[in-house]
């Protein structure tokens, strides 16, 4: 009788109780990531707010922001939803090669979403795996699986603070990745890193801008960023720059890593030794004059399951980025390869290489 009464009792520890959320931390670690923690879905809701603020002092930032209204309570389409297991991705142990530093932003370059090789694609199942196997239904943000504001989601959890640029930092700086996992029980593990706060006056961040989507501390444009006008700006009918807008993006061909580059709580750290799988054998089609001499279909092939914002229809879009960084950047050795965009297949492309040649005096 006692032999059963303690089995209920490391059931009821193990499946009801702090030691379930333990167990999955743990497990989170040995899969060496930097930090995990649980909290409950219903602690977002103060997500729609956030962006009702940012839209009342950016209105032009409507037609974007409106999309995520909906991640401020993830079990409104999915009721199964009761907890969120948010693990922080080291993207700061990769080494960001010399040639893109810069030119691509690290989150993109280290994304594993998407590529089945990468090592936290792999243990990104085997986590959600284990979750399962702990009797715990489980989905994993993507996609095809739900919507949760990541950075609210990691500071809620207690593995950092979101600084004054907008971006969440744990002791480790800004370079990671948010995982989350939605579960269908009420769990919760909230850590308590503590770090130093943005000193009140710093302004490295805004004053880095390029583009000045940094209105004020924690407050940014979305559509003045870099990182959208290089991406996702297609989509909404933005793809083409004007050459005012083209010369303050310099030499950035995908994303911006300009204000977390310029910020203390970055530049302190030392710099990743891990080689990114892929991204050497990557690298030819990265260059902006071999991106000018691909067709659209060696686009799609080749920077598109890396790169996968930019869309089947939206590919003109990578010339564009390509055409600006060398026209910011230009020599000699770039002159046939921004020529050949006046011939290209898409009309925006022949469009922004005309302008290009004005303002670099290449004749057309």
């Amino acid at each position: 009788m006692l032999y059963f009464m303690l089995l209920i009792i490391i059931y009821l520890f193990t499946f009801n109780g702090g030691f379930m959320e333990n167990k999955i931390r743990e497990m989170a670690l040995n899969l060496s990531y930097e930090d995990c923690g649980i909290i409950k879905a219903g602690v977002l809701a103060e997500y729609s707010e956030k962006l009702n603020s940012r839209i009342e002092k950016v209105p032009k930032n409507r037609m974007f922001y409106e999309n995520f209204k909906k991640y401020a309570d993830p079990a409104a389409d999915i009721p199964e939803i009761k907890s969120i297991v948010v693990a922080v991705v080291p993207n700061y142990i990769y080494n960001t090669p010399v040639e893109f530093n810069g030119v691509y932003g690290k989150s993109y370059m280290f994304d594993y979403r998407t590529d089945k090789n990468a090592p936290f694609f792999k243990k990104r199942r085997e986590f959600a795996d284990f979750l399962e196997s702990l009797g715990i239904k489980c989905l994993i943000n993507s996609k095809n699986g739900f919507s949760a504001p990541a950075r609210l989601a990691a500071y809620k959890a207690g593995l950092g603070i979101i600084r004054r640029n907008n971006f969440f930092y744990t002791q480790n700086g800004s370079c990671n990745y948010i995982e989350m996992f939605a579960i269908d029980k009420e769990l919760e593990n909230i850590r308590s890193v503590k770090l130093k706060e943005c000193p009140e006056n710093c302004r490295r961040c805004i004053d880095a801008c390029p583009t000045c989507s940094l209105i004020e501390p924690y407050v940014m444009s979305a559509v003045d960023c870099i990182s959208f006008h290089t991406s996702i700006a297609a989509k909404y009918g933005m793809g083409m720059p004007s050459i005012e807008l083209a010369e303050k993006i310099g030499g950035r061909l995908y994303g911006c890593d300009a204000c977390q580059d310029v910020c203390p709580f970055n530049n302190c750290k030392p710099a990743g030794t891990e080689i990114f799988p892929g991204l050497e054998n990557l690298a030819y089609a990265m260059r902006p004059e071999n991106i000018m001499t691909m067709s659209y279909d060696e686009i799609e092939r080749t920077l598109t399951p890396k790169y996968w914002y930019l869309k089947k229809e939206e590919l003109w879009k990578w010339k564009i980025n390509a055409l600006t960084v060398m026209m910011n950047g230009y020599s000699e050795k770039y002159k046939a390869s921004i020529r050949l965009g006046l011939d290209d297949a898409n009309e925006n492309v022949r469009e922004f290489s005309r302008r290009v040649c004005r303002r670099l005096e290449i004749t057309i």
